[in-house]
């Protein structure tokens, strides 16, 4: 399978009053915060209708569908979250009706979100391909239905292209040549990946595309690494569940083989950290998937050149509030911002408040305080303080474990 930048070009024109062209941020604080030599630039596609890219393609496919006489009259779809929003979004605005097939642990939020737009959702299965395998069938009990496929599709990949369009355009505006830089894309599929390059690299032949994926679904590195398909194990739980796709296509695997300079794996703890950066120090809100570029760059796993501008795709914002709570509180453990600790007192009256003056003396914020007197590191008497503490970083935590040792108390430091 190709893609040409003809086809890109027809997509960007067939689907243009459906999307929003979406802001390519320059950011200096990343850029700062990576030592990077080059400007740094952010495509928010998070902003996109749906919160992702693949509002892109799924209009494309039903618009081209349309376009030659071929108007379903229903559309099916498998997703972990983001191209089941598109399809049912690009349905409900073409008044064409859907079913949409989810895994079960597809994040709420993109259930609900795919929901909202009318289709009839069905959650089965684990991971991608068992939702995927569900909706062929439901596709062969649906008459005069047609699958709409999340990447391997000329359509839905020129439709993902037109985001290499709107960026090659917009860095020119920055006084930027698109062929001097390197682009940082997230790999699922590879539509995103393979159409973005092919409409960049069709007009400028020394741009770079570095591929990133999960390292729980890391068969299209692997692939890449070993110059052949190659399925490898997969984990069904990742903070990038847009990136879980367990067996990449040998026709996927040649487009990216195609374009791409290099593919990383990142870790969830990647992901996480990606994630917590972008919302305090950029001030913006992306989902695993979409943080999946940044992660490969902050954690050195990636072969961007220091030296040429960068490009990070945004693809997805699409991310449930307790997982961002979690990510957070993870974040400020990791920064040294917040602080656990085991305080073994005798149980008698005052001696919280001996402990808690202490604390409050070195400036520390209790947020959580309990007792546990049944666990056996206790005698007769005696209860354990479980402290949650703000700090400002590793130097204050030591002064504090210091202050409350010096008080005469047993303290240690544990991870909840």
């Amino acid at each position: 399978m190709d893609i040409s930048f003809e086809a890109i070009e027809k997509a960007e024109q067939r689907i243009r009053q459906y999307i929003i062209e979406t802001p390519l941020l320059q950011s200096f604080k990343l850029q700062s915060l990576l030592k990077w030599q080059a400007p740094v630039f952010l495509k928010v596609e998070t902003l996109q209708f749906t919160g992702s890219f693949k509002a892109r393609g799924a209009l494309n496919k039903l618009l081209h569908l349309i376009e030659k006489g071929e108007r379903p009259e229903h559309v099916v779809a498998s997703s972990a979250g983001n191209h089941a929003q598109a399809v049912a979004f690009g349905a409900s605005k073409l008044g064409i009706p859907a079913t949409i097939v989810m895994p079960e642990n597809a994040p709420l939020v993109k259930v609900k979100a795919t929901e909202e737009y009318g289709p009839r959702v069905i959650l089965h299965g684990a991971i991608y391909d068992q939702a995927y395998e569900k909706a062929l069938q439901v596709l062969k009990e649906t008459k005069n239905s047609v699958f709409i496929h999340p990447y391997q599709d000329r359509e839905i990949i020129a439709g993902q292209g037109t985001l290499g369009l709107e960026i090659s355009k917009q860095l020119q505006a920055y006084g930027v040549n698109p062929g001097d830089c390197d682009f940082v894309i997230p790999i699922g599929g590879g539509g995103q990946f393979s159409g973005t390059a092919c409409a960049i690299q069709s007009q400028y032949k020394g741009a770079r595309f570095l591929g990133v994926v999960a390292d729980a679904a890391p068969s299209m590195a692997l692939s890449f690494q070993a110059k052949k398909l190659t399925i490898a194990e997969s984990r069904v739980r990742t903070l990038a569940e847009g990136l879980a796709i367990k067996n990449p296509t040998q026709e996927m695997f040649g487009l990216i083989s195609k374009y791409a300079s290099d593919v990383s794996i990142v870790t969830d703890n990647d992901i996480s950290w990606a994630i917590f950066l972008m919302m305090e120090k950029i001030k913006l809100i992306v989902e695993g998937a979409g943080a999946a570029g940044v992660a490969s760059v902050l954690a050195g796993k990636s072969q961007a050149d220091v030296k040429r501008p960068l490009v990070f795709s945004l693809c997805g914002g699409n991310i449930d509030l307790p997982r961002i709570t979690n990510i957070i509180e993870r974040g400020l453990i990791f920064e040294h911002r917040r602080l656990n600790l085991e305080v073994k007192i005798e149980d008698r009256p005052g001696e919280l408040s001996q402990v808690t003056k202490v604390l409050g003396l070195m400036r520390a914020n209790v947020l959580e305080v309990s007792h546990d007197r049944l666990t056996s590191d206790c005698a007769p008497g005696q209860t354990v303080l479980k402290i949650h503490l703000e700090t400002r970083g590793a130097e204050h935590q030591s002064e504090i474990i210091k202050a409350v040792s010096e008080a005469g108390y047993q303290v240690k430091v544990t991870e909840s």
